[in-house]
């Protein structure tokens, strides 16, 4: 008999003190010795009935049978993540208590026993022993599954639970720069991992473009009209938050139904694991002809986002408007269901009230979502200026929620005050873009959080993934996860050294080595306050990804100008990683981080570069000159083929994505137009021109090869051509350069080619910072390589 099919008759008392939660403990605790006997020695009976125990003091509580929480969903993500060590698991329903989720870690070598209230806790709950017990990792950047033998008994149970009811992930523009184009095994995936990180609620925006094709066919607007005004999907998300409209083509038939199944389907399995879908709710953008139709609207038009005309917007105390959003709320759910929360962003980044009071304009908003959806939760950004004080106080703050993204630019200590006693949740936003920067602000995740969390008073009911990419810095969304089921502060320094042991398989000192210096750097950053050139919370990019001048500071127009820690100190991350057994060298994760590291090494070489460059075109030093920037373009070069031995840093995959949602030729090329102007261009010239352009720059192989590089080598030969000649630099139309590559049907290889290990230690060697040792052995593998070392073996002369 299985413990799953015992019938618990009796309760076990456990001594106290035997049973630990590590939600109270620091991240060093989670593994204390304890003076109970190893479970492996306690019958299966008591095992399942320690699972059931609700504290260490307490009788256990068996579950009902019409209150026990299904975990098929749970054990079909575990044979989806781990196959191989999946039936070693046996997962138990738990009783709630207090509402709260909570989790039980207990059993013997080779049968491990998890008790949870949910299916989103059993899965965190498992992760956790995998991260923390077994040394294994599971990620999005690669998985360490290593393992000698059955998995390890608990050397103690193992408690846990998070005082916050919302875990939430999701940027609005994460459906652009990182999401647009993909695939249901994709999604699939990427769900498990946020189910295995703890994650409840999820935001959807893939198929809401078909809620607002019904809602204003209802009001009058053709097939054609409509498909006219939706945007394509990489852009989509921005005119969900009534900033853009049209912006390229029209959008298929056959796509929009496409992208609704999609998105269906994606909802079906957030749901069956208890993730709460977070929708986009109504708040007034209509077309801009919409007063035009219907005579008498007060329609307001929103003028220019960057460039972009935005939608108008429907006055929400306008009679129409409850119409509008009344058609909106029941084709939504006609399409996806319902939700508890609804993500309603009132003058995003811009957008004009006039003669409207913003209170008067919530309090209607609120009006038409809870008529709709009675219990729900509007969800609105800390972010710039928003949420006003005037729509603070006009709506019903028990039904609002703050995503504070702010606390990642400055340190805000009474968010209670701010948001007037509003519910909000703790933002993690390190990325900007989708950029593959390497760097975020650990602190404020491992102190600022569970102190602001748990103090007396606090209204912060959880935590909000919003980086804007995914799939970047994974040590960031390690912990940012993992701290909202914590309320004690981490020390970085040893969660580190555990994160090192789980991503590699074993306790290197190499390994152990260079992610301390990389939580004193690039990790090490916190939230100032202090204004470098626009996003204080981003890490800086590389150079090379910049728009050619030899003034240049960064790659995009809001992006921090400077670096915030030692690169120098840096540097040495890439050597210690080099240094690790050569065991690693086949490990994803190793790959990954090895080829990010030695990436961020050279875009910060960049830096240092750059104005060498200009100082020596100032002066005239045309040696010079000419010895650095064919130096700038080699290691432009060299990073191309770097970044060409790992598929997560290829622009292949990126752009092989697309095809399986087009349906002709001709809709191939404007999807694939979509997709590849998002990493440029971005839009239109005049788009472009008002600071878009390079926002979604990329370290990615043949973007780099293709895009970047060559407009450098533009740049640097008409410069080399005017200090020869003395005349002025030529004025370059980058626009044009930009839509030439993003219109051109160019095939990227998807597959990875080189090895990983043997070209960063190039990339080492050719900065001066490869380990003494390796610089002969990495000339020789390098060197039985080439084409001169081949003709050598052929002709039998191996003698230099």
């Amino acid at each position: 008999m299985t413990p799953a099919e015992l019938s618990l008759t009796g309760n076990i008392s456990v001594p106290p003190g035997n049973l630990i939660s590590f939600a109270a403990q620091p991240a060093h605790e989670h593994r204390t010795f304890l003076t109970m006997p190893p479970l492996r020695l306690l019958p299966a009976f008591m095992l399942a009935a320690l699972a059931f125990s609700p504290f260490a003091v307490s009788p256990a509580i068996a579950v009902p049978a019409k209150d026990a929480i299904p975990l098929q969903p749970a054990r079909a993500a575990l044979r989806r993540l781990i196959p191989s060590l999946q039936q070693q698991i046996t997962l138990l329903p738990l009783q709630r208590k207090g509402g709260g989720e909570r989790f039980r870690i207990c059993g013997t070598r080779g049968h491990i026993v998890v008790a949870a209230t949910s299916n989103v806790a059993a899965l965190f709950a498992v992760n956790w022993y995998l991260k923390y017990t077994a040394h294994l990792q599971i990620s999005t950047n690669g998985d360490q599954l290593t393992l000698r033998g059955p998995l390890p008994a608990p050397r103690h149970v193992i408690e846990g639970r998070t005082p916050y009811p919302y875990r939430y992930a999701l940027n609005e523009n994460t459906d652009g720069y990182s999401t647009p184009y993909w695939s249901w095994p994709r999604w699939q995936r990427e769900i498990d991992i946020f189910a295995a990180s703890g994650i409840n609620a999820m935001l959807v925006e893939r198929g809401m473009e078909a809620v607002l094709y019904e809602t204003f066919r209802d009001f009058g607007y053709s097939d054609a009209e409509m498909r006219a005004w939706i945007t394509q999907p990489a852009h989509q998300n921005w005119q969900l938050m009534g900033n853009l409209c049209c912006f390229d083509e029209p959008i298929s038939r056959s796509l929009l139904d496409r992208r609704i199944r999609s998105a269906q389907q994606i909802i079906r399995r957030l749901r069956e694991l208890g993730i709460t879908p977070v929708f986009p709710g109504y708040f007034g953008m209509v077309p801009e002809d919409f007063a035009r139709r219907h005579p008498g609207a007060h329609v307001i038009p929103q003028g220019n986002w960057n460039g972009f005309r935005r939608p108008a917007w429907l006055d929400p105390r306008d009679p129409l408007f409850a119409a509008v959003a009344a058609s909106f709320y029941k084709h939504q759910q006609e399409l996806f269901g319902d939700s508890s929360i609804y993500d309603i962003e009132l003058f995003q980044e811009g957008g004009s009230a006039a003669d409207v009071p913003v209170s008067s304009a919530a309090k209607a908003i609120q009006k038409a979502l809870l008529r709709a959806h009675p219990q729900a939760m509007w969800m609105t950004l800390a972010w710039q200026n928003n949420p006003s004080r005037a729509l603070l106080s006009a709506v019903d703050r028990s039904h609002l929620l703050v995503v504070d993204i702010d606390q990642g630019r400055t340190p805000h200590e009474n968010r209670e005050r701010d948001f007037m006693g509003a519910a909000y949740l703790f933002g993690g936003l390190w990325d900007f873009g989708g950029r593959t920067t390497l760097g975020a602000n650990l602190y404020d995740y491992a102190v600022r959080l569970p102190r602001m969390g748990l103090r007396a008073g606090s209204t912060m009911k959880g935590t909000a993934l919003f980086s804007e990419g995914l799939d970047n810095n994974p040590a960031a969304f390690d912990l940012f996860t993992e701290m909202a089921w914590r309320t004690s502060p981490v020390d970085l320094r040893t969660w580190s050294r555990e994160y090192a042991r789980r991503r590699y398989g074993m306790d290197d000192p190499h390994t152990r080595r260079a992610w301390r210096i990389l939580m004193e750097t690039a990790y090490g950053t916190r939230a100032d306050g202090v204004s470098n050139h626009g996003e204080r919370d981003a890490p800086p990019e590389s150079l090379f990804d910049a728009q050619p001048s030899l003034d240049a500071v960064s790659a995009s127009s809001w992006s921090p100008d400077r670096l915030r820690y030692d690169p120098k100190k840096f540097e040495a991350a890439l050597t210690e990683l080099l240094q690790a057994p050569p065991g690693m060298r086949e490990m994803p994760t190793y790959q990954y981080d090895l080829v990010d590291v030695a990436r961020q090494t050279l875009a910060n070489w960049s830096r240092k570069t750059l104005p060498e460059i200009k100082d020596a075109y100032d002066h005239r030093h045309e040696a010079r000159f000419e010895t650095l920037e064919k130096q700038w373009l080699c290691m432009m070069m060299l990073q191309d083929k770097l970044l060409a031995t790992n598929t997560s840093f290829m622009v292949g995959p990126w752009l092989n994505a697309v095809s399986p949602w087009a349906a002709t030729a001709t809709e191939q090329r404007r999807l694939d137009y979509d997709a590849r102007s998002i990493l440029t261009t971005w839009g239109n010239r005049t788009a472009s021109e008002a600071g878009l352009r390079d926002y979604g720059n990329k370290d990615w192989a043949g973007l780099t090869r293709d895009y970047y590089y060559r407009r450098w080598q533009i740049y640097f030969n008409d410069l080399d051509r005017s200090l020869k000649t003395g005349t002025p630099p030529h004025p370059i139309d980058w626009f044009a350069f930009g839509e030439k590559w993003n219109r051109a049907q160019t095939h990227y290889a998807t597959q990875a080619r080189g090895d990983s290990w043997s070209v960063a230690m190039q990339v080492a060697t050719a900065l001066g910072i490869a380990p003494s040792a390796m610089r002969k052995q990495s000339w020789q593998r390098t060197h039985q390589d080439s084409p001169m070392a081949r003709e050598d073996r052929r002709s039998g002369d191996t003698e230099h």
